[in-house]
């Protein structure tokens, strides 16, 4: 099997990558969803230790989190998935984030359109305390996600 990204007429499907590859902080499991069944798509900026990586956040119907590491960028699976939700490129996406940017205090909604560069989660205490330790477990959302951006909107 091949790692990364694939998607067919009618589901989403990540491969992980080994975690010898990607490490322990940036190990993301494998899922399969259909795409009728996502209801956003957001990025996350985080450190893993001193280095800057990104997260996709794929959330289903059922508001369950589905976590891609930055391992897929530049990939032939990612300018598919790019290319079928319509999404403007996500490198280019997260070179609008500065280094302070990623200790875990913004999470941006990619897609729908109409939800754009809304917060995914909620500003709010839950999210003050996971900036406090997001660069020593840079993979945890602990948060409440944003009502108002979730919305129906599928």
């Amino acid at each position: 099997m091949t790692s990364g990204i694939e998607i067919t007429d009618t589901e989403l499907k990540f491969t992980e990558f080994p975690s010898k590859e990607t490490g322990i902080a940036k190990y993301c499991k494998s899922f399969r969803l259909k795409l009728n069944e996502i209801k956003l798509i957001g990025i996350s900026p985080r450190l893993v230790l001193d280095n800057e990586c990104i997260f996709i956040l794929v959330i289903d119907k059922s508001e369950k989190i589905h976590l891609i590491c930055d391992h897929v960028m530049g990939t032939k699976g990612l300018e598919s998935f790019e290319k079928y939700f319509g999404l403007e490129s996500i490198q280019e996406e997260w070179s609008k984030l500065e280094y302070d940017d990623h200790y875990g205090k913004i999470d941006k909604v990619i897609y729908p359109k109409e939800k754009y560069w809304n917060d995914l989660f909620d500003k709010d205490w839950k999210l003050k305390i996971r900036t406090l330790y997001s660069w020593i477990k840079p993979k945890s959302f602990y948060g409440n996600l944003n009502k108002k951006t979730l919305g129906n909107n599928v």
